[in-house]
């Protein structure tokens, strides 16, 4: 197989990559709370019994009360907060994460789609490429329509996929198209129009090279 590539684009949107976030924000408290916990009990001053009615084992306490608070606000909640914006923001559409994720056609005609959790290929000589509209709902990131290319292979490359979908948000043009409308979820990348629309490209032009070939 070439790996020289015809193109070479990436991602917009990893809408699968909704649930990973959603794990990660979830541990990401899980384990600031129970740092806060740790910390505060870790400052807790150590007074004999015989001295805790001294005026001094009454200053500390009050100290220690105003330490556990700031240990409340900042680990348990100042820390976990910025991290889940960052997080939140690097997995948005355009962000860092999903740019990280490459698509790719071959001089030989296939589709490669690798990084951040990701390594399929797929054969576009003989594959079957069709569009329809799909409603999607992802959390956060809310409820939208897509426009979806679904590449069925001739022959599978073992142990890969014989289908993959890619997408990219629809427009009021897309539905003059007459295109189905199906139901379905946020399962499949998401490319900004130009990317999705050279990929289509692509992925017609060496299905229809195919056929030409073989009626030969």
């Amino acid at each position: 197989m070439g790996d020289r590539y015809e193109l070479e684009v990436f991602a917009d949107l990893d809408v699968p990559g909704e649930t990973g976030r959603q794990t990660q924000v979830f541990a990401i408290w899980v384990v600031c709370l129970l740092a806060a916990l740790g910390v505060a009990v870790a400052r807790r001053p150590q007074v004999p019994a015989t001295a805790r009615s001294s005026e001094a084992y009454e200053e500390s306490m009050a100290l220690y009360r105003r330490e556990r608070f700031g240990i409340a606000i900042g680990v348990g909640v100042l820390i976990p907060g910025l991290l889940t914006w960052a997080l939140t923001h690097r997995r948005r559409r355009g962000g860092g994460h999903a740019r990280g994720i490459q698509v790719a056609v071959t001089e030989d005609g296939e589709l490669r789609i690798w990084g951040r959790g990701y390594g399929q290929r797929l054969s576009l000589l003989g594959a079957t490429v069709e569009e329809h509209l799909v409603d999607v709902y992802s959390g956060r990131l809310g409820a939208w329509r897509q426009r979806r290319m679904r590449l069925r292979a001739a022959r599978p490359s073992p142990g890969m996929p014989g289908e993959l979908d890619l997408a990219t948000p629809a427009e009021d043009e897309d539905l003059d198209l007459d295109l189905p409308l199906v139901g379905g979820e946020g399962d499949c990348l998401e490319l900004d129009r130009a990317a999705y629309f050279r990929v289509l490209r692509l992925a017609r032009r060496w299905s229809s090279r195919v056929e030409t070939e073989s009626s030969r």
